[in-house]
């Protein structure tokens, strides 16, 4: 009995046309290896540029983080035409050289007119032609730059180095020539006595104080000695 191999279920070879069988590729772990080797020489060189690349940025990425942002933002017209300047200072000389001083917790100015500056809590400070240092504050104000002219409001509180002290809603100080002047009712009080008054004015070369329309003042008594040092400054009805 003979025994014969079944080559029905065997894989054909193929041939090559001078009858000799071909054999299919190699596997095994020295081209499993090859590949390995051939992938590694790509991706070590991007690794390494990577890593390099992070050791460049990185310093200033976290510099950033800790740090001030600039950027520029997309401003329209219209935000840009009020210029506001916070503790405001404004020095100049009037039209005797003498020198007054206008400050403010804000300063803003008027949209539309260069002119004018809106002022909050402002305060104004002035010598008068014969020496007298006046100083005058309120809540707030409107400077006109060009004329030198100071509108208050709000409440205004005039103080006069001769003693006196005076409030009123509203006052006018004109800066160019160390005048001031109020159109509404007046309480003060100083050396003399408290006196109330429709309205007041600062003016001349003395600048006393002048009360005008209908005023009332209660006198103190006071010695001759003071009345004579006193003679020429103070306080004065009409």
């Amino acid at each position: 009995m003979s025994l014969h191999a079944d080559s029905s279920s065997a894989p054909p070879q193929e041939r090559h046309p001078n009858g000799r069988h071909l054999r299919g590729p190699r596997r095994g772990p020295f081209a499993d290896h090859t590949h390995f080797v051939s992938v590694m020489k790509i991706a070590l060189p991007a690794l390494a540029a990577l890593l390099l690349g992070l050791v460049v940025v990185w310093p200033k990425l976290s510099r950033m983080d800790s740090g001030f942002k600039l950027g520029f933002a997309s401003l329209s017209p219209k935000s840009v035409d009020t210029l506001v300047m916070k503790n405001a200072r404004y020095f100049g000389v009037d039209e005797s050289n003498r020198p007054f001083a206008v400050t403010a917790d804000t300063a803003t100015q008027v949209p539309g007119n260069q002119d004018l500056i809106q002022l909050v809590n402002p305060k104004a400070d002035f010598t008068s032609s014969s020496g007298a240092n006046i100083v005058v504050d309120a809540v707030a104000g409107i400077y006109h730059q060009s004329s030198k002219v100071l509108d208050l409001s709000g409440g205004v509180n005039l103080y006069h180095d001769t003693g006196y002290e005076i409030h009123t809603p509203t006052a006018t100080v004109e800066l160019n020539n160390n005048a001031a002047r109020g159109f509404e009712p007046v309480e003060g009080h100083g050396p003399q006595g408290e006196i109330r008054s429709a309205g007041f004015e600062i003016t001349g070369k003395r600048h006393d104080i002048t009360f005008t329309g209908k005023s009332q003042l209660n006198l103190r008594a006071v010695s001759h000695k003071a009345q004579g040092k006193g003679q020429g400054k103070g306080a004065k009805t009409r």
